[in-house]
């Protein structure tokens, strides 16, 4: 019985259970390409991270992805930017944005 517990546990928490969501300033950064930021005025960046496996097991690309998305928007208002840009590929959970203002 403990076996199946632990089992439905540790599918739920790798399947699809997001625990980062899109704050109230992170609504308004949208996410762009390289070739969309001409004429934004840089920011920074940021780096963003997530957990890429829980107790040893792989968590979906996906997933992983979506959640990074997600910080990266939520952290741009925090530098003035209304925009970020992929700078870096994902690695390990982590990956690098950069943060532009393109809407004056």
């Amino acid at each position: 019985m403990n076996k199946v517990v632990l089992s439905v546990v540790l599918a739920g928490l790798v399947s699809g259970c997001s625990f980062v969501n899109v704050t109230e300033k992170g609504e308004s950064v949208r996410v762009a390409s390289l070739y969309d930021i001409a004429g934004c005025e840089r920011k920074g960046a940021t780096v963003v991270s997530v957990k890429d496996s829980v107790v040893g097991i792989d968590r979906s690309q996906a997933k992983i992805d979506a959640e990074l998305i997600i910080l990266a928007r939520n952290s741009a208002p925090d530098v003035g930017g209304d925009t970020v840009v992929r700078e870096e590929r994902l690695s390990d959970g982590k990956q690098r944005f950069g943060v532009y203002k393109c809407r004056r």
